[in-house]
């Protein structure tokens, strides 16, 4: 029941308690009430079931599908056992306008928001989100989240902090249903062979210059004992040498401990809108990176070579940047050509001792109700039975087949932020004895599994060691260090943006690999940005800092 409704129930409560103030104060018979033998019974609230409507509503949308999308025999993509079993759990019954694949949805969504021809609810990235807010196309869904987002929902988005939910709301609107980004790929990490560093005497990296040490020394003081001068120091990314959210192998961490955010939007000192690539900090990390590179510190052929893995699995390197989940395939096959290895990660610090990561934005995915659906309630029903059916599924829910969980209606997801950290403490926990396998999620259970096994028999397990390495050793520098989270201020796109950003990516990127090439010298990054911005890098400044005003 919605406040209105609460409220004329407690008006009514009062007029007829006033009313029977004003009788002559006889008690009210059993005959007199109407209902002979019994005193009348008290009208009560129906409370609201959040995983069912309780009548069914239809809801017109739109869904992308892929090109192979697989499919049970005698379903389809309108009538399939994801659709009936959702539509019998919650009285949501989804009807489709279209569906499509890749450039063809991309083409439909965009002339159904220029025609507003809009379904009753969709899923959209940003920008389309933003594009419908504007032209105030979407249903404010503030009132209809407080009444019918089941707890768990509730709960789930009080986990990043209310960041989601801020980004969908508008002049104090909330104007989409966010999903939540888990930000533990966010945080860039230096991979180190310990054993390497115990032989050679040397101390784990905590600051760049640790990692320019361990570099030189693993290159000239022969950390593998074959007598050969045969490796070498940091491989690098052939594609970027630094990007907002990091890659496998570029130098994401290395601007962060430059105080630098490669890639995103932020405020000056003087509180206005730079683009990260920009910056003076910026400049200083390149400075490094082309330091490394002319010293031999750097892969020499890092900007030709098409699989850097190879010096990783090969054992000609013992040091590298990376995210948590490098054990899943990359470590594990390096492990497979040397199980005597010992794999570790590390956090890398500035200046000043602080821990600075470029951290995804907290949504991307929003889940919009055209404005005047008469329905709102039921869009977010079908969300919240999605979101238990995701999370603590019944065991109803579990005797579908998984292989076919992309034919839900509508595909939009929420879980923890944190969701690395807390599973490298839940294993953790396991192995050291102070949780129990019953205490562990389903997935960790398998996990600790698959690590109980390689510990029995290391040699003939080997392919069970990585996933539950990266999240024990992989995690490990969440629990170790604070971050100091860096969000960019917009993440959307301009008009300016779609005409000239694919150019001026272009620039930057062949700048960044020029100057740390040796190719340009690092007083050219000036001339870059003066280039930035007379491109149309200064008039996309001035609408994302009109956005961001907004």
């Amino acid at each position: 029941m919605n406040k209105k409704g609460k409220s004329a129930l407690v008006l009514l409560a009062a007029v007829m308690l006033l009313l029977s103030a004003c009788t002559s104060g006889k008690k009210e018979t059993a005959e007199e009430s109407g209902a002979p033998g019994k005193p009348p019974e008290a009208k009560t609230e129906t409370a609201i079931d959040p995983f069912r409507l309780p009548e069914l509503v239809e809801v017109s949308t739109i869904k992308a599908v892929s090109p192979n999308e697989r499919i049970p025999q005698g379903d389809t993509i309108e009538d399939n056992m994801y659709t009936r079993h959702f539509t019998e759990k919650t009285n949501v019954k989804f009807k489709y306008m279209w569906y499509a694949s890749g450039d063809d949805y991309t083409q439909k969504l965009k002339l159904a928001v220029a025609s507003n021809d809009l379904p009753d609810a969709m899923v959209v990235d940003e920008r389309t989100f933003l594009e419908l807010a504007d032209a105030d196309q979407l249903e404010d869904l503030t009132d209809v989240f407080q009444t019918y987002a089941s707890d768990q929902v509730k709960q789930i988005y009080e986990l990043n902090e209310g960041l989601s939910l801020d980004k969908a709301t508008i002049d104090g609107k909330l104007l989409a249903i966010p999903n939540i980004v888990p930000k533990g790929d966010s945080f860039q990490e230096i991979w180190v062979r310990k054993d390497w560093l115990d032989k050679l005497g040397l101390q784990p990296p905590k600051t760049v210059d640790d990692v320019e040490k361990i570099a030189e020394a693993f290159i000239t003081r022969d950390p593998d004992g074959n007598g050969k001068n045969d490796t070498i120091g940091l491989p690098g990314n052939n594609g970027v040498v630094t990007t907002d959210y990091g890659w496998n192998y570029d130098f994401k961490a290395l601007f962060n401990a430059f105080g630098a955010y490669p890639s995103i939007w932020l405020k000056d000192g003087s509180g206005n809108v730079v683009y990260g690539s920009t910056t003076p900090e910026a400049k200083q990390a390149l400075g490094k990176l082309a330091e490394w590179y002319k010293k031999g510190l750097i892969d020499k052929d890092f900007a030709l070579r098409k699989n850097p893995d190879e010096l990783v699995v090969g054992g000609k390197s013992g040091i590298f940047f990376g995210p948590w989940y490098m054990p899943f395939g990359t470590l594990t096959n390096a492990m497979m050509s040397d199980p005597k290895a010992d794999w570790r990660a590390y956090a890398i610090a500035d200046g000043h001792g602080q821990y600075n990561a470029t951290v995804v934005p907290p949504s991307s995915s929003f889940l919009v109700v055209k404005k005047g659906f008469k329905h709102p309630e039921a869009v977010m029903t079908y969300f919240n039975y999605n979101t238990r059916f995701l999370q603590t599924p019944t065991p109803d829910d579990k005797k579908l087949d998984q292989t076919y969980v992309s034919l839900r209606p509508i595909d939009l997801n929420i879980g923890d932020p944190d969701a690395v950290l807390k599973k490298h403490e839940m294993i953790k926990g396991a192995i050291e004895g102070k949780l129990t396998p019953d205490q562990l999620s389903p997935e960790m259970q398998g996990h600790l599994e698959r690590w109980n096994k390689y510990k029995a028999d290391p040699k003939a397990n080997i392919g069970e060691w990585g996933p539950p390495y990266a999240y024990l050793v992989g995690g490990q520098p969440m629990a170790d260090v604070k971050f100091n989270e860096v969000y960019s201020l917009y993440t959307a796109t301009t008009k300016t943006m779609e005409k000239r950003w694919s150019n001026l990516q272009k620039l930057e990127n062949e700048t960044y690999f020029k100057i740390v090439l040796g190719e340009l010298p690092l007083g050219a990054f000036d001339s870059f940005v003066a280039d930035w911005k007379a491109q149309g890098g200064e008039q996309i400044m001035k609408e994302v800092q009109e956005a961001v005003q907004k």
